[in-house]
């Protein structure tokens, strides 16, 4: 999938894991992200609660694949229904090879805003 097919949510969402400059990426969170959004992480058992909680754990996520190691986040498929959205996601390598996969259901309040993420990792 290219940025040229993604919605204005998917591109928003996307680019709160992506955005460099952390101030940036930090509004961009507070911008899609419902204050009290839950982000449920299944290959960590980790639970994250609020916008707080979620943008360190975005901002480590960041620093620790996309700065550090120099992965690449791109959408692979994408299905809505309703409030409901699945987004499978390949982080990869500065060759082009996938690293990992996984897939976020992501859930959306009443006004668009991210309410809570399922995200699966490990997925082929």
């Amino acid at each position: 999938m290219t940025a040229e097919t993604l919605t204005d949510s998917d591109r928003q969402y996307l680019e709160t894991w992506t955005e460099t400059d952390p101030e940036r990426r930090r509004l961009l969170i507070e911008q899609v992200w419902a204050a009290e959004g839950r982000l449920v992480v299944s290959s960590i058992g980790l639970t994250l609660n609020g916008v707080e909680e979620i943008a360190a754990h975005i901002g480590r996520v960041h620093e620790q694949n996309i700065v550090a190691r120099g992965l690449r986040f791109v959408y692979d498929q994408h299905i809505e229904a309703g409030d409901a959205l699945l987004l499978r996601w390949s982080m990869l390598s500065a060759e082009g090879n996938a690293v990992g996969r996984g897939v976020d259901l992501v859930f959306r309040d009443a006004e668009g805003r991210v309410q809570t993420v399922y995200m699966f990792m490990g997925v082929n």
